[in-house]
Parts: structure tokens; sequence; C-alpha cells
């Protein structure tokens, strides 16, 4: 357990004896198990923690159980039972170092009630669905509960992204990201419509009667007429109240999958559909246009072949599509992403997902709608209400189109155009008081593209209409043709912290940033800085990014925390006869703010990586330059490397 605000780690190493077995409760002692919760919270108590999560399952607190054999009995010798244990712990080998960041603070109390009456408030702002769903699992008893957003008119999911034993624990487990996580892929084939016109959202979170709630998703799993069970039920919020349908099995899907051995193999899922479908969001208005996609097949896995996309004709001797255009993939269509149409309008929500959004509407026409926080959209391509202060006073704007102007051109000759200014996401940074680089989707958590947040737009063939490519662009694979957007800074720990805590692990940890100063002014290229984080075991050489790819430090930590277990995991020694770091670090090393600094030698070796890499004794410093990496300096701190340097 490791003190994510003091650095202090603590460790137990779990071996027969250390932790008392216990009988499963319930079953009469026929089933013994080793609970590790009681060893957490005494790891807890060393390092100071009020509150910690599990980086692998981070909605769970109370650590694994290991199950011990079916056969342990405490009246058997101790050798025997000495055995049982180790046997079950060796079961354990995937998981042979479990982390847990510990906070100081406790964590707050959640309301469940009160948070789900926060998301049908976000629902209503975002004009979405939200799902509250239990659905029977394909093999054992009881119901998976999941809390999930939805695009109206999606299919059923095949299966849930995460399940819960009941609604309390579906809320309780599931935080925002959770909840708008596998939108884009849930709502790919939904119809795609413009906001209407005269929508008033609700302004205050409903009372939700979390009781009432589950019985009436119970009362639907459940045939009313011959009382079966079905595949399941939902509630869904939409239009400011509760909407309730069952779920039925509507026949199976194949699904191919190629082992390493080249043998294919096919798996049959369940689909599902809704047994009565909720009347249509009143917010929902005209049918958005689309054409076809020329690139895929709808009604199969052909897609067209990339000898005929590179080279605009079919090459006979193609391996591929043997001379059809035409050729298999398992991956989604590159032009309409999988959704197999190019919608023409695109619709833009940017939330800080505390109450606070806008809508935007992009027209391949050249008309674009601004609408804003508390006022929507008052036209279908008229005038736009934007409110201004906290009445949300109605200020009328009309869309002013400019034409796009031929900023650059890339090396093979084809042209950059950039959009006028209502066209660009980058701008509603200030809106939302963060930074262009602090734009992220809020399915996921990718960072914004170059293109959109200034919007740029690349033609590819000589005649294509710049705005038309930039707003189908947009569009593209998106939910109904929405894309949402997250405007908000992470809230994540100092990067010293982090390098502090990673130390206190006894590993390594290596900071590459790139300075893109010499592309300034050049929109092809990357502008800004580029981040990135890495933990790696002490006895690897350090190994700097390349390229950087995150656009602030808080991305670069954040994607390195959630992706901490997969760090953890492979800092396992390969050979099992080789101990698991147990470590222990009561005094945690202190560490200066290495950002001020390595900007500064950045800065100095401007459009090159410089990376500083952290082991618990030294600091080295590293240079990129091109296939080739160089140590530069090395010493206890990082600002005594720099002043060894000069700098």
């Amino acid at each position: 357990m490791a003190n994510l605000d003091t650095g202090v780690v603590a460790s137990a190493n779990v071996v027969p004896g250390v932790v008392e077995p216990v009988p499963w409760p319930g079953d009469g002692g026929a089933s013994w198990y080793l609970p590790l919760a009681p060893l957490l919270r005494e790891l807890a108590g060393v390092v100071g923690a009020g509150s910690w999560t599990d980086v692998r399952e981070p909605h769970s607190s109370d650590g694994p159980l290991i199950l011990l054999p079916s056969d342990w009995r405490p009246e058997h010798s101790l050798a025997e039972r000495v055995m049982g244990e180790a046997e079950a712990i060796a079961w354990q080998g995937h998981d042979a170092w479990r982390l847990f960041l510990a906070r100081t603070s406790p964590a707050p109390l959640r309301d469940p009630a009160a948070v789900l009456g926060r998301w049908c408030r976000l629902a209503d702002l975002l004009c979405l669905d939200l799902v509250v769903e239990a659905r029977r699992p394909p093999a054992g008893a009881g119901l998976d509960w999941t809390v999930r957003f939805e695009v109206p008119g999606g299919l059923v999911p095949d299966r849930p992204t995460r399940c819960a034993e009941s609604l309390v624990e579906a809320v309780l487990t599931t935080s925002d990201a959770d909840a708008f996580y596998g939108l884009e892929e849930r709502g790919r084939s939904a119809p795609a419509h413009h906001l209407a016109a005269g929508y008033q959202p609700r302004t205050t979170p409903p009372v939700i009667d979390l009781d009432q709630l589950e019985r009436q998703v119970l009362a639907d799993c459940v045939d009313v007429g011959t009382g079966a069970p079905t595949a399941g039920g939902q509630a869904i919020w939409r239009d400011g109240r509760w909407w309730h349908t069952s779920l039925r099995v509507a026949g199976t899907s194949e699904q191919l999958a190629e082992w390493s051995t080249g043998q294919i193999i096919s798996r049959r899922t369940a689909m599902l559909r809704r047994g009565w479908e909720p009347p249509a969001p009143s917010w929902q208005g005209s049918p958005i246009p689309y054409v076809d996609c020329p690139d895929c097949d709808p009604h199969s896995r052909l897609q067209r072949c990339d000898c005929q996309i590179m080279t605009g004709h079919v090459d006979p001797g193609c391996s591929r599509c043997a001379g059809s255009g035409w050729a298999p993939s398992p991956l989604r269509c590159h032009t309409c992403r999988g959704s197999r149409r190019l919608y023409r309008d695109a619709t833009i929500t940017i939330t800080d997902l505390a109450g606070r959004v806008a809508h935007l509407t992009w027209h391949a026409d050249g008309t674009g709608w601004q609408t804003g926080t508390r006022v929507w959209r008052t036209g279908d391509r008229g005038p736009d209400a934007i409110p201004t202060g906290p009445a949300g006073e109605e200020v009328w704007r009309s869309g002013e189109w400019v034409p796009a102007s031929h900023v650059a051109t890339h090396p093979g000759g084809k042209p950059l155009h950039q959009l006028p200014d209502h066209f660009r996401l980058a701008p509603w940074a200030d809106t939302f008081a963060v930074r262009p680089e602090d734009l992220v989707e809020l399915d996921g958590g990718s960072p914004l593209s170059h293109g959109l947040r200034d919007g740029l737009v690349t033609l590819h063939w000589p005649g294509a209409d710049p705005l038309t490519e930039y707003v189908s662009t947009a569009a593209r694979g998106r939910p109904a043709a929405r894309l949402f957007v997250l405007a908000r800074r992470p809230d994540m720990p100092p990067l010293a912290d982090l390098i502090r805590l990673v130390l206190g692990l006894r590993l390594a940890v290596t900071v590459t940033l790139t300075d893109h100063a010499p592309n300034t002014g050049d929109p092809r290229l990357v502008q800004g800085e580029s981040w990135d984080v890495t933990i790696s075991r002490l006895d690897q050489p350090p190994a700097p990014a390349d390229p950087p790819t995150r656009p602030t430090p808080q991305a670069a930590i954040a994607f390195c925390l959630d992706y901490l277990e997969l760090a953890i995991t492979g800092n396992i020694p390969d050979d099992p006869t080789t101990p698991i770091p147990v470590p222990q670090t009561p005094n945690p090393i202190q560490v200066d703010d290495p950002i001020p600094f390595l900007r500064r030698l950045a800065r100095h070796h401007a459009g090159q990586p410089v990376a500083v890499h952290y082991t618990a004794t030294t600091c080295q410093v590293w240079l990129r330059d091109r296939e080739h990496v160089h140590r530069l300096a090395t010493a206890p701190t990082l600002p005594a490397a720099l002043g060894a340097l000069g700098l």
C-alpha cells in the first residue's frame, strides 16, 4: 500500500500462516478462504491512509479473496494446512503483486440516490438517455446491474461493460467516466437528429427512490403473462421521467476469432432487444442528412481494398482482394469508422460534467450555429439564443459564414485549410476556464485532435469542399453524428508526488518532454508540448518515449495512473525463483518539481525529446536525437544535473 499524498509505502508478503483462514459464510464450514482485508487495514494504518483503492480493481478496496482447496480443513495436520494454503496462494500467480493507492483523507461518502439524480440531470442537459439495466448472465444465477449513458435509438449492447449485484452497488462502483465509456460504440447505429428548437432541460436533479426503481426493473425481468423469466429489464431516463421495458432475446450473433495457432473459433452471443421502445425524446429534431459510405459493405466485413484507395484503381495482382477491389477486414472502415454513413451535419456537445453544457451545430452548407448552457437552439437553421450570465439572458446571434482559408500545403501536395472561428473548439476552452489542451473526448478521455481544436482539414482529392470534409470528419463514427467533449482540467497529484511514490515502490520512472517551438506557425505540425511518464524496473535501461504523446503533464500523469496496473504487472520478475519486491519506504525520498527544470532543458533542445530518469539514488538526463539516445548528465538531483550542463 502506497500513500500518494506522503509517499510512504508498506508491504506484506502473503505466504502460508500470515492470514488466518476463515469459513465461507453460510455453508457450514464446507469452504474456507484467506481474507486479505484485515491485512490491508493494518497496512493502511502504517502508511496513514484514510482511503485506498486497488489499481487493478479501482472500485474495490477490500482486496482479493484467496479461496482454499475444497478439501482444506482446520483439523488437518500443520503440514497439510500449509500445503493447502501454499497451493491456493500459488493460484494467485497472475496477481502476484497487488498495489493499493492510498490517500490521507477519507474518501467522501457517495449517496447513491443523489448520484443517480445528478446523472439524470446530466442526461437532460446532454440530451442523452440514462439507462439502468438488469440482465441475466449467460450462466449462473442472479442479475447483473449496470448504469450507463446511451444515445436514443441505439441497439442493446451484446454485453455490459461492468456488472454489479444490485442497483446500489452499480451506482457506487460506477464513475462518471465509466458511465460514458463505450458511448460511441453503443450509439454507432443510432439514427442522427438535430437538436430540436425550444427544448428546456431540467435544471435541478430529481429525487430518486432507489428501492422503488429497483423493484420496477425487477418486475420487468419476469413476463407478466406467462411468469417466465425474461432476459432482463431496463429503466430509461428520458424527457424528465423513467420509462420501463423488458429485454428479450432477438437471435444470436456470431463472432470469429483467431488463435495464435491459426485456428479460427466461433463465439455466439445472444442479441437482445427492448420489449417496448419509449417515445422519441422531445429534444430530437429533424434527421441529419447522410450518404452511404462508399468504402464498406453494410452487410458484410468487406471493405474497399487499399490498392484501390491508395491508387484509385484496382490492382489485378493484389494479394488481399485478388483483383476484386474488395477485401475482408477485422478493423472498422477508416472512412466511416463503422457507422456505414457519412453525415453532412455534426452536433458538438461540450461539458464540464458539473452542470455547464454548450451545444454547437455545424452544417456542411456553411451555417454554424451555437447554443448555450441554459437556452438551447431556437431555430433549425436560424438564430440561436446564447445565455450570458447566471440568469441565462438570451442574446441573439446569427451564423456568419466565412470561407475556409488555404493555410499550408503538405509535402505530398495536399492542401490544408482552416475554418473560421465558429468551427473551432479551442476558443471554447476560455468559456470553461481550461486550456485548449484540456479538451478531451468524453468517451475514453482521448485528447481532442489538433484539427478539431483549430479548425484544420486536409483535402485528399481535387475539388473537395473544405467545410463538407471537415464536418463529415467531425461526425465520422460518432454516436448519432454527435461529438461529446469534456472541458475539465485533470485533477491529478503533482508530478513530484508521483515520482516520489514510484521511487518508494523501488521502481524507476522516466519523464519525457518535447518542446515543439520549431513548429510554431506551421499548422501542419504539432504545437505546444508533448509529455510522457513511464514506470520501469530498476535494472532496465532508460527508454525516453519516442515520441511523447500527451499534451500536458497532467494528462501524462493521468495516463500513467490509468495504466499503473500494467506497469506493476510488467515489473514482476520473469524468473519464478526470483523474489517479488516487498517495498518498505517509511521515509520517502524528497523530489523537486521536475516540470520547470525539464522545460528549461527542452527549450534548449527544442524539437527533440529530452528525458529525466529517476532511480533510488541517481537522476539521469537523456536526449533522443533521431535514432540515438545520449546521456547528458548524471547527478543526485535534477537541479544538480542541469547545473552540470550549465542550464
